[in-house]
């Protein structure tokens, strides 16, 4: 699609923890409105969560940061052209992680996990977190989230409607991936650790007052990290959930209005 003369970049669309690419598609039907070819990822071994056996579970605890950047980068490199990479929640970590090793357009964060180094705990999110942290080996085993924890730290500020939406989408997570954004993240040398420096295209980072999993505090430290290259945007009344639901059109008007230059 082309603005003017100019054509529009593919747009990569990077799914957050316990989530397919079905989670995102409010906000792909949002880009898709504005001209742009749209790209929504399914990260390896996710799947439908009835769709799970127990070598399925298997798998899937055991994949890495690793192996969902290696795919995402797979991803990239297959584009036209060096695309804008949009990542929510876990995505918006992968997303930095992947910028960091490829050229990208542009980069736009979503209520994004804390990279390595950045501490990403609170009581709210271990409260979202919920039983999850009891989980030993937490690298061998597959996480998955209940309708408390959508309520209290996922969608706090979405309807009861919503809320059902995102529970019945939800799917398992790896215990390995879990491990490495929480507790690895904290360790030197974690692989969750974004090389800021190697990121060279522009920043949009966006997070609501709400949020519960990743407070906005991460945001401003996210934001942080890129200086000049970078705008942080907080959005009143909105919780983790940014991509959909009753705060989406806020989000919208600024990430489009960012996209077209003319954001504030």
């Amino acid at each position: 699609m082309n603005t003017g003369n100019k054509p529009k970049p593919p747009v990569l669309l990077v799914h957050g923890m316990w989530a397919t690419s079905a989670m995102l598609a409010e906000l792909k039907t949002a880009f898709e409105e504005q001209g742009y070819d749209v790209e929504a990822l399914t990260l390896p071994f996710h799947q439908e969560k009835s769709t799970y056996g127990k070598a399925e579970k298997a798998r899937l605890a055991r994949a890495s940061l690793q192996d969902y950047v290696d795919f995402i980068i797979s991803r990239v490199k297959s584009a036209a052209a060096p695309p804008i990479l949009v990542g929510h929640s876990m995505g918006g970590l992968l997303a930095q992680l992947v910028a960091a090793r490829v050229p990208c357009a542009k980069l736009v964060l979503l209520s994004s996990a804390a990279p390595g180094g950045i501490n990403g705990w609170s009581w709210s999110m271990i409260r979202t977190l919920g039983r999850n942290l009891f989980l030993f080996p937490l690298w061998r085993r597959v996480t998955e989230l209940r309708a408390g924890n959508i309520r209290y730290g996922i969608a706090n500020t979405q309807s009861a409607a919503i809320q059902e939406q995102i529970l019945a989408l939800a799917t398992y997570e790896s215990g390995m991936a879990t491990f490495q954004i929480g507790i690895g993240g904290m360790l030197p040398g974690g692989f969750s650790r974004v090389d800021a420096q190697a990121v060279r295209c522009p920043v949009l980072v966006i997070g609501g007052n709400k949020d519960r999993i990743t407070p906005f505090r991460i945001q401003r430290r996210i934001a942080a990290m890129y200086g000049a290259q970078a705008q942080l945007v907080q959005i009143p009344g909105a919780c983790h959930w940014v991509v959909g639901g009753t705060n989406f059109p806020a989000v919208c008007a600024e990430l489009f209005g960012w996209l077209d230059g003319t954001g504030a």
